[in-house]
């Protein structure tokens, strides 16, 4: 009997690199859905007897939608994938119902066990059916969602980190991208009040024909909560309790994100040496001090950089801070290249 598989991400790249690692002679209907409410409609038409969730989604994320389907009692076989992989998100999911959780990327072999493990697939017992995609994307929209995929799972890899480091969740957000010009890069800080003081620390990074820059962005209110989750000596001056903090985080949070670019770039990135952008200013004034933002002159006539904002919370701690990975226009040709030869090799692995 075939059966009928939802698969829900809001990313297009996810949602294909998902559908090519499902056995290609499983008897199944694969639906796709964008965000949980989608997902949610998939279930209660009979369309997702399986249900791949991603957790990270607008309008309902994953646990939202795990939340709805236990209060509904709506019969469906949840599987997690997500970019998300800190162990309370994993512990947490299983509470709310899902069957197993599976990190992203995931290879074709890795679904097969995972469907054979579960009684859900049998080789050679039919054929895969995909119902048409109801969105289609421009060239650009597509650029931009494969852009934000890869830095979605980057940005779980470094939460994860983090989190394991400071023993607490970290909540993780959809990755903000944006093509601006450098005198523009405080429009990237979306989740930053323009008004507040900030600190940062830059880290360029180079590798593979490419070279960008990654900022890590405090606000004041954000700092003190930080040294004391680092369990600082509170001897020492709260100034230099602070720095250590901004540094130590910095490093910690660019060299996890730039490892999981690496894991899914097949490019090796080396980190530079971090440097102290500013403490205590507003982010436009802050921002000049970019190397990149350095390069720009008054009427920047360039085309314009890539700019990846992640906006990470701790908020049992009240704690904020911003990761924005920027990539100068030369970079974005050579990053363009390597993003296609992966989606070709998904395309013939799965």
């Amino acid at each position: 009997m075939t059966l009928r598989v939802t698969l829900c991400d809001d990313s297009g790249m996810a949602r294909k690199q998902l559908f090519r690692a499902l056995p290609a002679d499983w008897d199944a209907q694969v639906s796709m859905a964008e965000h949980g409410e989608q997902a949610l409609e998939r279930i209660r038409s009979g369309a997702a007897e399986v249900l791949f969730l991603d957790l990270n989604m607008p309008v309902l994320d994953g646990y939202e939608t795990l939340e709805r389907i236990a209060a509904e009692q709506l019969d469906t076989f949840v599987i997690v994938v997500s970019g998300d992989i800190q162990p309370a998100a994993q512990q947490r999911v299983k509470r709310l119902g899902a069957m197993a959780f599976v990190k992203k990327p995931m290879s074709a072999g890795e679904v097969t066990n995972l469907l054979s493990t579960f009684g859900l697939y049998t080789p050679a017992g039919g054929q895969l059916h995909q119902v048409e995609e109801s969105t289609t994307l421009t060239a650009s929209q597509h650029k931009r969602d494969t852009y934000q995929e890869i830095a979605n799972v980057a940005m779980g890899r470094a939460g994860d980190f983090l989190a394991r480091i400071l023993d607490v969740f970290i909540d993780l957000p959809i990755p903000n991208v944006n093509e601006l010009a450098p005198s523009e890069l405080h429009m990237a800080l979306a989740t930053i009040d323009q008004d507040s003081r900030v600190s940062a620390v830059s880290q360029g990074f180079a590798g593979g024909g490419m070279h960008g820059e990654a900022l890590v962005i405090f606000t004041d209110s954000s700092m003190e909560g930080m040294a004391k989750l680092l369990n600082y000596d509170a001897t020492n001056a709260p100034v230099q309790q602070e720095l250590e903090a901004l540094m130590d985080i910095a490093a910690l949070l660019t060299s996890a994100c730039l490892k999981g670019l690496t894991e899914q770039l097949h490019v090796n990135f080396s980190p530079g040496q971090p440097i102290l952008l500013g403490q205590h200013q507003q982010l436009r004034e802050l921002l000049q001090a970019s190397t990149l933002q350095e390069q720009a002159g008054e009427e920047d006539t360039r085309p314009p950089l890539l700019a990846i904002e992640i906006g990470y919370s701790i908020k049992s701690h009240d704690i904020h801070f911003d990761l924005l990975l920027l990539f100068p226009p030369m970079a974005i040709p050579a990053l363009d290249r390597q993003l296609a030869h992966i989606l070709e090799a998904s395309h013939e692995y799965g």
